[in-house]
């Protein structure tokens, strides 16, 4: 018996986020991150990316335009799932990196 006890698989990480279309209205946007050969590197490279933009949004939240009162503060969370990590300002999901798992055909 030659199979493989587990397939061949590649990891794809994927940034999902919110942004206004033209008309204002919230639209999804999607972009790849990388490709890698295990799910570890796949969940390791989605947490790093998670919380840089967690670090990044926090940061732009809580910069204020001169003269402008300061904002109520925020509640930011970077949260592990089975499919990689959300990142919530309060209860509002604001950005999701997600592994995606694909069969690797052999050539």
């Amino acid at each position: 018996m030659s199979e493989a006890l587990f397939p061949n698989e590649e990891y794809t990480v994927m940034h999902f986020t919110l942004i206004p279309s033209e008309e204002g209205k919230p639209m999804q946007k999607s972009q790849v991150c990388g490709v890698y050969k295990s799910v570890e590197e796949a969940f390791l490279t989605a947490r790093l990316l998670a919380v840089r933009e967690w670090q990044r949004l926090r940061s732009l939240a809580t910069t204020t335009s001169t003269g402008a009162a300061p904002a109520a503060p925020s509640t930011w969370q970077v949260i592990d799932t089975e499919f990689g990590y959300d990142l919530k300002r309060d209860h509002l999901v604001v950005a999701r990196f997600w592994i995606y798992a694909k069969p690797v055909l052999a050539s």
